[in-house]
């Protein structure tokens, strides 16, 4: 059996939602967050990645996310993801996860490149799966934990994006967004991170 790898393109007329008055929960208590999101279909599947603070300060924590959906009947199984960040942006040890119907599980030792600024994760072919089916449906959901730098441009839209390899092909989002933009950095004590909520009420699963 081949297997055949078709590279996505992104779909005419994707819908795109910026800053959902919905996810403003996730930003509950945190003064000047700004939650962000963005949702698009190519083809057959559709994403929606979400970022808890589009305009956080040097020193704060955000948690970036992304949900995987099916509009079809035929499943998808996730093979690797590859969070794009700035290079401004340090990963947080331990935060990779991935949740699904199930819980929410770390990822382990996922693969932290500073220099080409991704956060790349890889499973099982079987162990991720996304499907719209009567009685069978899952959306999984990848997120990681980033801390602004110092070194950030300020006043300047920082793109946002991933990449990833499923059984239906792969594909290849870089700067689709969110992007955040770096204010001042925090002068309030406490302040360096953003509450995000629960990810599954945020995304209904």
């Amino acid at each position: 059996m081949t297997s055949r790898k078709i590279t996505r393109g992104v779909a005419a007329g994707a819908a795109t939602t910026l800053a959902i008055g919905a996810l403003a929960v996730l930003g509950a208590g945190v003064a000047g967050a700004a939650p962000g999101s963005i949702t698009w279909d190519d083809g057959s599947s559709r994403y929606t990645r979400y970022i808890s603070n589009t305009s956080p300060a040097v020193g704060e924590t955000i948690t970036v996310s992304t949900k995987f959906e099916r509009t079809s009947w035929v499943d998808e199984f996730i093979y690797n993801i590859k969070d794009r960040h700035h290079s401004c942006l340090t990963y947080v040890p331990g935060s990779a996860k991935m949740a699904g119907n199930d819980g929410s599980y770390p990822v382990q030792n996922p693969e932290v490149n500073a220099n080409e600024a991704y956060v790349r994760a890889e499973w099982g072919v079987t162990e991720w799966s996304v499907q719209a089916r009567p009685g069978f449906n899952r959306t999984p959901i990848f997120s990681v934990r980033y801390k602004v730098g110092e070194n950030c441009p300020r006043d300047t839209a920082l793109p946002t994006g991933i990449d990833y390899g499923g059984s239906l092909g792969s594909g290849n989002y870089g700067n689709k967004g969110p992007s955040i933009t770096v204010g001042a950095s925090s002068t309030v004590p406490g302040s360096g991170s953003v509450d995000t909520g629960s990810l599954g009420s945020l995304f209904g699963s």
